[in-house]
């Protein structure tokens, strides 16, 4: 062979070649050379064993027998601690929004739970189909604390819950794909539970202003002002339940009727109007106050209330008053309508709450056109009117003016018959009387 002129046998797949021994070895499926960069024959007996074993094959990309072997013994609860403990990067390894890594690792959690002991090789859409049904059982047991008590609780997870979770869990295989850990992703190309459907929209959990002014005023009976207090200022801002909640009274700037933002999804406008509904809410929450923050907890007043609390009041709200399911999410939602009601445009709308997406979102997702508001705006229509005159009166005048005009028409056309056929009858009588009258000029 053409390689034997150049490297020397010396041993069982080892070569030397001006001093270095080289092995000859499978990558991907083909026979190759491969440096040992040993200057001994033991050394290189050695490296060619490690290399066989597989020791090499995760580190350099290299894929011996052994290689599927440790693929298959690898486990997903592994390689979910793998990607968390890299901060959840992108396919690009670049660093995700600090929301979206607590998105991730909530879903993750709970995928967990499930898919830890499952080897990361061996997952198939079999597993995802599985996993479903698992979670629409509500087979996912949730732990967590309610006024300092700890609360166990099986939940069921929707078809959306699930994509996210799936799409979490998706996001890890492909870290280990690209460390070579895996050879493919099995979840690549899943087709989603959830349809386009099935989405609920947040404008359809937007409450309406009747049922804000009931919710609140239920909250206020049962005591629970701070948490009115939260759903009305979300409702007269727009702000996401996650920026309204770590507000401070230091970011009030009552000279410029702003209040300074953090936002969330690298949003932009780092700022609120302060309209009248807002600075009445913010005197009466004066009054009210205790501590640096706009909605402390009960608990600690250092810090903010949690937002799952909100959800709960809210939910309940709307159980006890028998409105329709309401969400945080929807307040936003609520402030949008408004805005668009009042003759604000969808480019204004998207810049007031922070969302550079730009005015389709708005017209596609936060909008909404309440019944009242659109009569009003219908009875605005009008159907080419002038002067006064409505359509069908109009009709009714061209609809004689035409008769007017057939009549007229009928009328010359008997006139002119008539005077076409009296010439004839005078030529026929005169003819006639020539003819009588000749015998007697004889």
């Amino acid at each position: 062979m053409r390689y034997t002129k150049k490297f020397k046998w010396v041993g069982d797949g080892l070569y030397q070649h001006k001093g270095k021994y080289y092995a000859r070895v499978y990558v991907s499926g083909r026979r190759t050379w491969r440096c040992t960069g040993k200057d001994t024959m033991k050394e290189a007996r050695d490296w060619l064993k490690n290399f066989r074993e597989g020791k090499f094959a995760l580190k350099r990309g290299y894929e011996s027998p052994h290689v599927n072997l440790v693929q298959k013994q690898v486990t997903l609860g592994k390689l979910i601690d793998d990607y968390i403990a890299a901060g959840c990067p992108t396919r690009k390894m670049h660093s995700k929004a600090p929301q979206t890594v607590k998105d991730e690792a909530r879903y993750l959690r709970v995928a967990r739970s499930h898919f830890a002991d499952t080897s990361a090789a061996s997952l198939s859409l079999a597993n995802c189909d599985a996993y479903h049904k698992w979670r629409m059982e509500g087979g996912y047991v949730s732990r967590f604390k309610v006024r300092g008590h700890d609360v166990t609780m099986h939940t069921n997870g929707g078809n959306s819950a699930v994509d996210h979770e799936l799409t979490a869990l998706s996001n890890v295989l492909n870290l280990a794909v690209r460390r070579r850990v895996l050879k493919v992703n099995p979840l690549h190309g899943r087709a989603r539970f959830a349809s386009a459907t099935e989405v609920r929209h947040c404008r359809e959990v937007a409450p309406t202003p009747t049922e804000l002014i009931r919710i609140s005023g239920w909250l206020r009976k049962k005591g629970e002002h701070e948490v009115a207090d939260a759903i009305c200022f979300m409702a007269y801002t727009g702000l996401r339940v996650g920026e309204a909640l770590p507000l401070r009274w230091d970011a009030i700037k009552e000279d410029e009727q702003l209040i300074n933002v953090q936002r969330e999804k690298r949003g932009i406008m780092p700022w609120v109007p302060i309209t009248t509904e807002v600075e009445a809410l913010l005197q009466d929450m004066a009054k009210r106050r205790h501590g640096d923050l706009l909605f402390p907890s009960p608990f600690d007043d250092t810090k903010s209330r949690d937002a799952s609390a909100v959800r709960r009041w809210l939910k309940t709200a709307c159980e006890k008053l028998k409105i329709a399911h309401r969400t945080p999410h929807g307040l936003r939602s609520h402030f949008v309508t408004q805005a668009r009601q009042s003759g604000l445009t969808d480019a204004e709308i998207a810049m007031l709450i922070g969302n550079k997406t730009g005015p389709a979102i708005i017209a596609h997702t936060y909008g909404d056109v309440r019944p009242d508001h659109l009569l009003a705006q219908a009875r605005r229509i009008q159907f080419g009117a002038v002067g006064g005159s409505t359509v069908s009166s109009t009709m009714r005048a061209e609809s004689s003016t035409e008769e007017q005009g057939d009549r007229g028409e009928s009328n010359q056309l008997q006139g002119a018959s008539a005077q076409a056929v009296k010439p004839r009858s005078s030529h026929h009588h005169a003819t006639a009387s020539t003819t009588v009258g000749s015998p007697v000029n004889h």
